[in-house]
């Protein structure tokens, strides 16, 4: 029963981290009010210029992932619960990481020309 449980953990995690993280964001952006970053100018990765994006920008990404990370801590106690999110948790972190950095990158500085 374990490996299954292990398993599940890690299938759920990635599904969540690949297609439950991005539309978690866009909710919290969109019902905050969380102002949109603007459009940085091309070659400017090193600087966001004069006018950097929002606190509450960052925020809205981080926050749903550390939900993730508290419900994982809450099933230290229980060793079923342990057994499936644990592996939720450590499959969810990282494809939520390559998730973040694609939206992020493309918002901040993908121009058309």
């Amino acid at each position: 029963m374990r490996g299954e449980q292990i398993f599940a953990g890690l299938v759920v995690g990635l599904l969540l981290g690949m297609f439950g993280y991005l539309p978690l964001v866009l909710l919290w952006q969109h019902f905050a009010d969380v102002p949109q970053p603007q459009l940085y100018p091309n070659r400017s990765f090193t600087s966001f210029g004069p006018n950097p994006p929002p606190l509450t920008y960052w925020i809205s990404w981080a926050a749903p992932a550390a939900v993730f990370v508290l419900l994982g801590l809450m099933t230290i106690p229980s060793r079923t619960g342990r057994q499936f999110t644990w592996p939720l948790v450590l499959a969810f972190l990282p494809v939520a990481a390559m998730v973040a950095w694609f939206w992020i990158s493309m918002e901040l500085f993908f121009s058309p020309d």
